[in-house]
């Protein structure tokens, strides 16, 4: 029933209403009154959850874009690191979306031997290597392994560099720097001479312990202002109960009512693991980059911030015209970079970035 029920949109009501079943067939069968009326009670109680799950679910399903992955299970938190659930290497992932019923984007995601999305081998080159980090924005939520980010800037390279795709569905700075620390990134990548990181506001909650989700690394601020580890947020059978609980209807709507958004107050904790990966990086000639979507006022307030401690940071209003950025016309409708918003956004980091660095290793 588990198998069968996580194939379908709302599997909560499936499961509320066969306890339900369970529940009333133990009080027909049972001979103590006192086993009877409580099997009754909870009989009622899941039945109505039932009955709300179902009404939630027929209300929400307009709105709220469903996700589904062949096989349901793919990632997990990996032994050797303790970054959070992360991708498991060497498996191919079926990522379809659906909204109210209609199906917006079937998609598949390939990881390689380290858990890393692949950037097709067909435009990666060398002597240089270049790694990106990020969420699902620069992982390339909904999108191909031909159309991401990190695949657009290494085919503008034109052989020039490698790229390894570092980000991850739901993740934020700490998991970057996470990589760092333990060494993750040297083992895979080796000494990289360029790191690309796509900044969102909503990365200040996630720094932060505050998306429900989260069961990345937690880091604390010191007493010096710099950024501690003190170990994981939560979890490995937290972020698997967490995957069941996402399923259920009831749960996203208090979640989507009750949510805990970024604050300037965030700033602080998410500057100083930022300053951590600009050292680390910086000690090994790598250069830290940053592009932020500065859509909103808390972006410019980063942005401010982000100038103010002299890091390299690209806004993206200096990429598109702004048009483009109040109308939306850089996302899809699951609210993740278009195909052609990430080759645009690509192609300048080339040419502002990329290119440079190779004319002034190698000059004409």
């Amino acid at each position: 029933m588990l198998g069968w029920s996580s194939t379908i949109e709302a599997p909560f009501v499936v499961f509320f209403l066969v306890a339900s079943a369970w529940a009333i067939a133990v009080a027909v069968l049972s001979r103590r009154e006192a086993v009877r009326n409580g099997a009754l009670v909870c009989g009622s109680v899941l039945f109505s959850m039932g009955l709300v799950e179902t009404y939630m679910y027929y209300a929400n399903r307009s709105q709220i874009i469903i996700t589904r992955t062949e096989p349901v299970e793919w990632r997990r938190n990996q032994a050797d690191m303790d970054i959070g659930s992360r991708p498991v290497p060497n498996t191919t992932i079926a990522f379809e979306e659906a909204l109210g019923g209609r199906r917006i984007d079937k998609v598949t995601y390939k990881f390689g031997g380290s858990g890393l999305r692949e950037i097709p081998a067909s435009v990666q080159g060398g002597p240089y290597r270049v790694v990106f980090f990020g969420c699902s924005f620069m992982f390339g939520h909904g999108v191909e392994d031909d159309q991401t980010l990190p695949y657009y800037f290494v085919r503008a390279a034109r052989g020039t560099f490698e790229g390894f795709n570092f980000a991850g569905d739901g993740w934020g700075p700490h998991q970057m720097l996470r990589e760092i620390e333990t060494g993750f990134i040297s083992r895979v990548a080796g000494t990289p001479e360029l790191a690309i990181y796509e900044a969102i506001p909503d990365h200040l909650r996630r720094v932060a312990g505050r998306a429900p989700w989260e069961d990345g690394p937690k880091y604390d601020l010191c007493p010096d202002k710099q950024a501690c580890y003190s170990g994981q947020y939560h979890s490995a059978d937290y972020a698997t109960c967490r995957r069941w609980l996402d399923r259920s209807w009831i749960v996203r709507f208090f979640e989507s009512h009750s949510e805990k958004l970024s604050q300037p107050s965030d700033l602080p904790l998410y500057l100083a693991v930022l300053k951590r990966t600009r050292t680390l990086l910086e000690e090994n000639g790598t250069r830290f980059v940053i592009v932020l979507w500065d859509q909103n006022e808390l972006a410019n307030t980063i942005m401010k911030a982000l100038k103010a401690n002299q890091f390299d940071v690209i806004a993206l209003s200096s990429i598109f015209p702004e048009r483009d950025l109040k109308n939306g016309l850089l996302t899809q409708l699951d609210r993740h970079p278009s195909p052609a918003t990430n080759q645009e956004i690509a192609a300048y980091l080339w040419k502002q970035v990329g290119e440079p660095l190779v004319d002034a290793k190698h000059p004409r």
